[in-house]
């Protein structure tokens, strides 16, 4: 035995420098180094940490528990978020993120609140990191020697992982949305820093400089010349650390934080798709909305992922999204015009006039009968409508169970806005407040019409009469689509720049692709009830019952026996289940309509797309008769959907198959709606401007005379 103790200290100390197990003689235990600070502070620093944890416990118990989820009703929130994208950013901003915030509550009650509590969250994260990152900034921008200290450390938060720092995080202050929070601040604080600093130092020097010598103090230097000269920065870093944030909720998810990444870290454990999809849903619209209320003017207006995408990029480098921002901020100051817009031709008047007055006629129809006798829509989701007989419904009405009714009420108040900003000056106000968007809008409205007239009455109606209001919807519906196609025709509407003289075959590829959607959707289910479902057969009774004898008489069958009783009651539910889809006449119906809908919109885009014609003006209109036709068919299945949901008894839902119509529809509306953003109204040139240009011009002419005859 010590024979082969000597042989291996021998072969040990016969280790060379080039052998690699020479390192382990020399190794640096920076890990217990680490680990022994991380015991003192936890021994020593306890106040320390308390103090750094309160602020953080303070806002999210305060403003996020207790105002946000528990005292502010949906209804406040949602208000809420309208009011803030119109003050900073527009009307159409803020109508836009209330309506999708509302969605989320569409989702149920566990996706409202967990929707609330992610906003919360990222706002308190963006605050605290606006509260430590601008002042910081601000300071590195104005004394060099701060700069050039914080500088390694933002470049080891945006280089190490955040699983990195989690760790110590969690170890001082265990788990939950607070330490979340810390690792999303750490995380999505740098950009902001580095941007404020950087809109500081691009202030010109010769500004600041004069503002000195008029006698200004530091303060007012910095107040009143650097900071709004270094706005857009600081927007941009404010926008890219909110991104930031949005991105780290998974890991937030895995900390134990509330919000949605917890539901979508859930769905993955339980491998439940349907939630995955309704948590992935509300996650991306509360990102949308956060990220449409932050972004500065004059900023990049695309998809969100490539905006996340981009600032996970730019981390280290976030100045080239300012370079970005400002050139965009110049082209469009390039682009303004001074001149005034073409005032309104005798046929706009007459075409406008007509939709106007259809517009007033089709709002007061809502408010007038639709339906006698029975809800139309709301019998296909309960088993009969014995309690509606005798009564009469608007088309506001919930009893009668439709939405048709609140979208004309929409499309029609829309005419009307529309029509009376155009005659008030023509080209002002919305893009969407012109010929094309009133097309669209009459065109949606009369396929909305022809939904409510055409779906079928379900069977357990015993009686059910359209009223005068439905039909007078359709009436003015077609009168508006007659008036606006005239104005549309007429209207002095040119390119901001000279279309491709090429055919557009990915309009023709998503018009094919819209239609397969349509197809399908109108196989596909619109309507599961599954009150049946749970029923059993009386050999399905007399199976479960010898299955449970027999497990109380010997419990080694249970496990056995309790997967056959599930396996029972799962085939009872799928036999009882009723599904009917779009053709079928126990179910609506609307399939046919769908088909209809989806082939004209599919004639439309053929010229739209310049397979007959290349002429800009030619694919303009016929692409604005797509995108009518195009939402039209969308709001058929939103119209089904909503009115199901409006009435609809317990284990009555919706099928994919509206859903479905509903995407295809969008999509043939989205295709269309990149050409109507490049028409607009033509300008009139003001003669003075030109004959103030043209005396200059005779002056310095006359100058270079006088010039040349000295």
């Amino acid at each position: 035995m010590s024979r082969i103790l000597n042989w291996a200290t021998e072969a040990e100390d016969k280790i060379g420098i080039q052998d690699n197990a020479i390192l382990d003689q020399w190794e640096v235990p920076f890990g217990a180094w680490i680990d022994q600070m991380v015991d003192w502070i936890d021994a020593n620093l306890a106040w320390l940490l308390d103090a750094i944890k309160w602020p953080f416990e303070f806002l999210l118990r305060n403003f996020v528990d207790n105002f946000l989820i528990e005292w502010l009703p949906w209804w406040g929130a949602v208000l809420i978020i309208f009011i803030i994208g119109c003050l900073v950013r527009s009307v159409s901003v803020g109508v836009t993120a209330g309506l999708a915030l509302g969605l989320c509550g569409l989702l149920g009650a566990d996706y409202w609140i967990e929707s609330i509590r992610t906003i919360g969250m990222v706002l308190v994260a963006v605050v605290l990191c606006a509260l430590i990152g601008i002042p910081l900034g601000i300071l590195c921008g104005r004394v060099d020697s701060a700069w050039n200290a914080v500088r390694p450390i933002l470049d080891a938060m945006q280089v190490v992982h955040a699983f990195v720092y989690m760790l110590p995080i969690i170890f001082f202050f265990s788990i939950g949305v607070v330490p979340a929070t810390m690792v999303t601040m750490i995380f999505a604080i740098p950009p902001l820093i580095r941007l404020t600093n950087l809109g500081i130092r691009q202030v010109p020097e010769d500004v600041v400089e004069a503002s000195r010598a008029y006698g200004a103090t530091e303060m007012r230097v910095l107040t009143d010349v650097q900071l709004p000269l270094a706005r857009p920065a600081l927007m941009t870093g404010l926008n890219q650390t909110l991104l930031l944030s949005i991105s780290m909720l998974g890991i937030a998810a895995i900390m134990g934080a509330g919000g949605l990444g917890r539901l979508v870290y859930k769905s993955v454990q339980n491998l439940s798709v349907s939630q995955a999809a309704s948590s992935g849903l509300a996650l991306f619209i509360v990102a949308v909305v956060l990220d449409r209320l932050s972004q500065p003017e004059d900023s990049d207006t695309g998809n969100l992922y490539a905006r996340i995408r981009k600032a996970w990029a730019t981390r280290s480098n976030p100045e080239e999204l300012l370079k970005e921002a400002e050139a965009s901020a110049a082209k469009k100051t390039n682009e303004k015009k001074k001149e005034e817009h073409k005032e309104l031709t005798q046929q706009e008047r007459i075409g406008y006039a007509a939709a106007g007055v259809a517009g007033v006629v089709a709002f007061v129809s809502t408010f007038l009968t639709w339906g006698k006798d029975s809800g139309l829509l709301s019998g296909h989701s309960r088993n009969t409508d014995l309690d509606l007989t005798g009564q009469s419904f608007t088309g506001l009405q919930a009893s009668g169970g439709s939405w048709a009714g609140y979208v004309v009420f929409g499309l029609s108040f829309f005419l009307i806005l529309a029509v009376a900003t155009s005659f008030r000056k023509a080209g002002s106000g919305n893009r969407w407040f012109s010929p094309d968007g009133v097309v669209v809008g009459s065109v949606a409205m009369l396929i909305v019409s022809l939904t409510y007239l055409l779906v079928n009455t379900a069977q357990g109606t015993v009686s059910y009469s359209h009223g005068i209001g439905i039909y007078l919807a359709l009436a003015s519906s077609i009168v508006a689509v007659l008036g606006s196609i005239y104005a549309l025709w007429t209207a002095p509407y040119s390119a901001l720049r000279p279309l491709p003289l090429t055919v557009s075959w990915s309009r023709i590829i998503t018009v094919v692709t819209a239609v397969l959607f349509i197809y399908i959707g109108s196989i596909a289910g619109w309507t599961f009830d599954e009150r049946g479902s749970g029923q059993l057969t009386p050999a399905q009774e007399e199976e479960v019952a010898a299955l449970k004898a027999e497990c109380d008489a010997d419990a080694s069958t249970c496990p056995l026996n309790t997967l056959a009783i599930g396996s029972i009651f799962n085939d009872a539910r799928l036999s009882n289940k009723v599904i009917h889809d779009g053709y079928t006449e126990e179910g609506g119906g609307l399939g046919y309509l769908s088909i209809i809908g989806i082939a004209v919109a599919a004639l439309f885009v053929i010229p739209a797309a310049g397979l007959l014609r290349k002429e800009e003006h030619y694919r303009w209109r016929w692409s604005t008769l797509a995108a009518g036709v195009g939402l039209g068919v969308s709001l058929i299945g939103l119209v089904w959907i909503a009115s199901l949901l409006r009435v609809s008894e317990t284990l009555i839902v919706t099928g994919n198959g509206a859903f479905l119509v509903l995407v295809a529809g969008y999509i043939v509306f989205s295709s269309s709606k990149k050409l109507l953003d490049e028409f607009r109204r033509e300008m009139d040139y003001d003669d003075s401007d030109a004959l103030e240009a043209g005396n200059s011009s005779a002056e310095e002419e006359a100058d270079q005379a006088a010039l040349a005859e000295s």
